[in-house]
């Protein structure tokens, strides 16, 4: 098993969490305002650096290390959600390089195979570089022990594939999903698990499975912030309740507009967490999920 994969399932046991919010912002100062609001509740924060206005690329003082700081205070991993889905030379530099240097920052970032399986070799090269050198100095100040108990994560970096989307219409096969198990088994020491809507692996496989378009119903809803479950937006983006998605098999929720415009979204993200984690004990996941295979969405 992947060690941040390892580190991920005990930081789930001891917060009792199984949310990722997904930080559907445009500026730096809502994604970390956000990051601190829902920090106590989850265990994975996700973010989209390119869609972000006023980037301070700083790697001490900058947006990245305010953000690691943040996660370090209130015990959560950091995934970029960057889709890489280029030729190796091209994804290694996005990956390492110009104002964001993801490598730097997130624990986790994801991909497309499209490119094939060099995709991600040319990212496990680079994740390797960054867990080799320096360790343990990282340059980021102002930790806060807010969790005791929790560990600081593996310097390790880890990957998940895009198996599976949650998106109308979207291309991404039943032949696409295998090749990507196929192509993660061969990566281990890199690959954690996977973004689907369940389990695409064997159950005794030690992969990860994250799952989006996830959302409540009209009436848990405390403020209508979310499009409710079982309808989609105006972008084919389509809706399933948390508790539904935990007993498909998925590990972790995957909540974006639902909690980031929420009118509070502390307690949006606090009431997301408790409605899946209850399903997760229900379920007794990870690693015996009750496994429901369902067709593709069209």
């Amino acid at each position: 098993m992947h060690p941040l994969t390892s580190y991920l399932y005990d930081l789930m046991h001891l917060k009792r969490s199984n949310l990722c919010v997904s930080a559907d912002v445009t500026t730096t100062s809502a994604m970390l305002t956000l990051a601190e609001a829902v920090g106590p509740s989850i265990v994975v924060f996700k973010t989209h650096a390119d869609i972000l206005s006023n980037w301070d690329a700083d790697p001490h003082t900058g947006t990245g290390a305010k953000l690691a700081a943040i996660a370090r205070r209130y015990r959560f991993l950091i995934f970029e959600d960057r889709k890489f889905a280029d030729i190796g030379f091209t994804v290694q530099l996005q990956y390492s390089g110009g104002d964001y240097r993801i490598r730097e920052w997130a624990h986790v970032v994801n991909a497309h195979i499209l490119p094939g399986e060099d995709v991600v070799r040319a990212l496990k090269e680079r994740a390797f570089e960054w867990a080799g050198c320096n360790e343990g100095e990282d340059g980021f100040e102002g930790v806060d022990e807010r969790f005791e108990g929790i560990e600081e994560p593996p310097r390790e970096r880890g990957l998940l594939l895009l198996a599976q989307m949650s998106s109308k219409g979207n291309f991404l096969d039943e032949e696409y999903t295998r090749n990507c198990v196929s192509i993660a088994r061969k990566h281990q020491d890199f690959v954690m698990g996977f973004i689907a809507l369940q389990p695409v692996s064997e159950p005794e496989e030690p992969f990860i499975v994250m799952t989006p378009g996830c959302a409540l119903s009209r009436e848990e809803s405390l403020d209508g912030s979310e499009f409710p479950s079982g309808e989609k937006d105006t972008l084919g983006q389509q809706y399933v309740h948390p508790r539904e998605l935990i007993l498909r098999g998925s590990d972790i929720i995957i909540v974006g507009t639902g909690i980031c415009n929420a009118v509070d979204p502390a307690a949006k993200a606090e009431q997301y967490r408790k409605v899946a984690w209850k399903a997760y004990e229900e379920g007794d996941a990870p690693n015996e999920p009750p496994v429901v295979w369902l067709p593709s969405m069209e």
